[in-house]
């Protein structure tokens, strides 16, 4: 059994992130924690991993811990990362330029075991999780999604006893995460135990034995997950969004003039088997429009942001940006035009304090006037990050960084925004601000585009859906008309919850 027993985790001089957390996971066992942004979930999975206080050290740490009726702290660095595997909510922590299947081969070659049973295990492992389209790629080639999936193999190479994932399903699209969900419930066959931290409960409604909620740093009592997903006032006091609910859509406005316009590109980049990632991909973003994207994990979504950004070269057609041509335009100036928000943004962040780096994105770099510094104060009072003007980007936590994201791109004012699998889907107060986002940037007349995998999300507040499929736009119209499309079917994914067939819901 692993054990946590009144876990108390505080960092500095702030409240206990966990104030007395306890819960118990059985061999076999599938127990689900949910809770909102900032709740803990993540400090939660570090500690039933090992990792805290192991490997981070906290300013306060006290509670047991034990696996398999031991102490926690007095099991050797093999012994306990070899009974408990980890994916974390940042697989790119994770990860290092190697080969796919070396990622997955290291634990087991850590462990000396012989060439053959390496090689046995890593092919039984690609071919379980459908990674064999990935043979021969080093890993941070691929799309995030894709890194996910490697990731989570890797974590169960060596066939732990205990599996502890924090939000596993970020980046994966519908069908690698219904494959996820079946490869978890063999394992819990297996006897594996499986802890899995979350926002969205929906995808693990099968796979659940219970569910326990994470809020003020304490977990409620353990409650059957079906019961549990159909109390909306226990959501809501944990400050998600409940699963059954439907949030209120944005008010549709009629478009304006296109603020971007990609005209049948083709990129250079090729796949495997030697066609362009994206063949003929061409729409329209006008003024006043949320837009949304999706497509299978590979599909070139990455790719097709990198070429609006100049970041991917094309071979032809061209991405037109109010109505200029940007072929030559530098990165810089394309980034003047686009604001883009990564799904980590970390990869974007390199300036020395929060306030800094808003003021980047209001004067890219320029001379800092009086509008500057109100246009930034005023964005970072919206998106609640008033008090951290002089903290590092780096040292806010994920979801924070995610805000800091948005009020960069309302300062910056760009006409056209590209949100790449924004984390507010089901936390009440992240969806908060990404409404006020959405609804800044429709005032004074700019373009949203939202890649996303969350189809729910997509759904509320999306007026038109593109899909990319096979390197083009396969689908381009309302959203309300394309769950029922034979584009979408095409994908062989469920449709949202509240959408209905041949009819908006």
């Amino acid at each position: 059994m692993l054990e946590l027993k009144d876990i108390v985790v505080a960092h500095g001089d702030a409240a206990p992130v966990l104030d007395g957390c306890s819960l118990t996971l059985e061999p076999g066992e599938r127990l689900l924690i949910c809770g909102s942004a900032g709740a803990g979930k993540s400090t939660l999975a570090s500690v039933a991993s090992g990792i805290v206080p192991r490997l981070v050290t906290p300013t306060v740490f006290s509670g047991i811990h034990r696996v398999g009726g031991e102490d926690a702290g007095r099991l050797d660095r093999g012994s306990m990362f070899g009974a408990v595997g980890s994916v974390g909510q940042s697989v790119e922590d994770q990860l290092w330029d190697l080969g796919v299947e070396d990622l997955i081969a290291f634990p087991l070659e850590n462990r000396g075991l012989a060439k053959p049973a390496i090689r046995e295990r890593v092919d039984a492992l690609i071919h379980d999780f459908w990674l064999n389209a990935l043979r021969g790629r080093r890993v941070l080639t691929l799309s995030g999604g894709e890194r996910r999936m490697v990731a989570l193999a890797a974590a169960q190479a060596d066939r732990p006893r205990y599996l502890v994932l924090d939000e596993p399903t970020t980046g994966l699209d519908p069908a690698a995460t219904a494959r996820l969900i079946s490869l978890l419930e063999r394992a819990s066959v297996d006897r594996m135990g499986i802890l899995v931290t979350e926002e969205n409960a929906v995808p693990f409604g099968r796979l659940a034995d219970a569910v326990q909620l994470l809020q003020n740093g304490r977990l409620t009592p353990r409650r059957p997950i079906a019961e549990c997903l159909a109390d909306a006032a226990a959501w809501a006091d944990c400050g998600l969004i409940a699963p059954a609910s439907r949030p209120r859509k944005l008010e549709a406005v009629a478009p304006g003039a296109d603020r971007l316009a990609v005209e049948h590109i083709r990129t250079r980049l090729l796949r495997g088997d030697g066609r362009p990632v994206l063949g003929d991909a061409g729409f329209r973003l006008q003024a006043g429009e949320i837009v949304g994207l999706i497509g299978r994990n590979g599909a070139g979504k990455t790719t097709l942001f990198q070429a609006l950004l100049g970041l991917a070269p094309i071979a032809a057609g061209r991405v037109v940006i109010e109505g200029a041509d940007a072929e030559g335009w530098t990165v810089a100036r394309r980034a003047r035009s686009i604001a883009y928000l990564p799904q980590t943004m970390r990869r974007v962040l390199f300036n020395m304090t929060v306030r800094e780096e808003v003021l980047f994105a209001v004067t890219a770099g320029g001379a800092v006037d009086d509008e500057a510094r109100q246009r930034a104060a005023h964005a970072l009072a919206t998106y609640g990050l008033a008090a951290h003007v002089e903290t590092n980007p780096f040292a806010l936590s994920a979801r924070q960084q995610a805000l800091l994201g948005l009020a960069c791109a309302d300062a910056a004012a760009a006409p056209v925004a590209i949100l790449d699998e924004p984390l507010f889907g089901r936390d009440v107060h992240g969806r908060r601000m990404l409404d006020t986002f959405l609804q800044a940037q429709r005032r004074r007349g700019g373009a949203v585009l939202v890649i996303s995998h969350d189809l729910d999300m997509v759904d509320d507040i999306a007026e038109r859906l593109l899909i990319l499929d096979g390197g083009a736009i396969t689908h381009d119209g309302p959203t309300d008309t394309a769950w029922t499309s034979a584009a979408f079917a095409a994908l062989g994914w469920p449709a949202p919850r509240n959408a209905t067939r041949g009819e908006a819901a």
